[in-house]
């Protein structure tokens, strides 16, 4: 039963923050309403029974919520793990898997400015909305971005659920490779671990509380504002894709930089030999610690623990 879902809190909460004096009526929380119409099979029964024609009958082997960004798939007999994600109809795209479904290879362009999406194709959208569902059209020709999902719930119980969302998946892929020529290591770890902190944060309902504003913030401010330029791919079939080409004003990816072909570097072999030299100091502490590791019986000389066998080399006078 959806008492048991997520919507319920989110509702519950983004209702009182825009009206503290919304009272708040969840049918799933109203024990006559449980008790008279139990579940989903029993409400898509009664619909049916009312003269209603519902698309959700009984007969259906799953429940779908949607919206233009995604849809999930979920309940009934994907509740089961032998259930597969072939027993979906997707509404955003095609069965990838069923090879008698013909999925052409297509080349696609994504073009951000300053982080945001503002054209496909060469065609530039005023409209985001426009923007979103020509990128769901394209990728779900290829069923790209369906995942199958075990999750963990706002009350810790898990979920299992089919996903589709193949406008997302295209402007994703295109976003990552921007990024990740882009910024540095350190910014994109950053970015990665303030992601998954506010995905989670919008998951739990709480995308206006105070946590979420300064990683939104700190996220759009110092990462998507370089995030400007173009990246060509070639969808085929799922998540099969290849990256054709990436090209920014921005990068800061320099292939004469480490280019493997004789030729002006900005460092010398003497250079590299230096910095190896200081990192002398950590790897006698490495050792040191490995030796400390041994003496007290946490690592062994044994061949099958994947660390250096320090016993070994301690026993020698190394």
């Amino acid at each position: 039963s959806t008492y048991k879902g997520n919507d319920i809190e989110r509702f519950y909460r983004y209702g009182l923050l825009t009206n503290a004096e919304l009272q708040i009526y969840k049918p799933w929380l109203d024990t006559d309403f449980i008790d008279e119409l139990g579940g989903r099979h029993e409400m898509s029964e009664f619909m049916i029974a009312c003269g209603f024609d519902y698309k959700m009958s009984v007969e259906k082997a799953y429940s779908t919520d949607s919206n233009m960004l995604g849809a999930t798939h979920e309940a009934k007999d994907l509740e089961y793990l032998n259930s597969s994600v072939k027993i979906v109809n997707p509404i955003m795209g095609v069965k990838f898997w069923d090879e008698s479904v013909k999925i052409p290879a297509e080349e696609v362009t994504v073009r951000f400015e300053q982080g945001h999406p503002v054209a496909l194709n060469g065609k530039t959208f005023s409209d985001d909305v426009e923007m979103m569902l020509e990128a769901n059209r394209i990728g779900g020709r290829h069923g790209l971005g369906m995942s199958d999902q075990i999750e963990n719930r706002i009350i810790e119980a898990k979920s299992r659920g089919i996903y589709e969302a193949p406008g997302m998946a295209l402007l994703h892929i295109a976003y990552e490779r921007l990024l990740t020529g882009i910024h540095n290591e350190d910014t994109i770890e950053q970015y990665h671990a303030h992601g998954r902190q506010l995905g989670r944060l919008l998951y739990q309902g709480r995308w206006f509380d105070s946590q979420a504003l300064m990683l939104r913030d700190s996220l759009q401010r110092w990462v998507a504002s370089q995030i400007t330029g173009e990246v060509t791919l070639e969808l085929r079939r799922g998540n099969d894709y290849s990256i054709l080409n990436t090209v920014s004003e921005n990068l800061t990816y320099k292939p004469e930089r480490l280019t493997m072909e004789k030729g002006d570097s900005v460092f010398s072999p003497d250079d590299r030999i230096g910095q190896l030299t200081m990192r002398n100091l950590d790897i006698t502490d490495t050792r040191e610690k490995l030796f400390g590791y041994a003496k007290t019986g946490l690592l062994s000389s044994s061949a099958t623990s994947g660390v250096p066998q320090v016993e070994n080399l301690e026993n020698k006078g190394q």
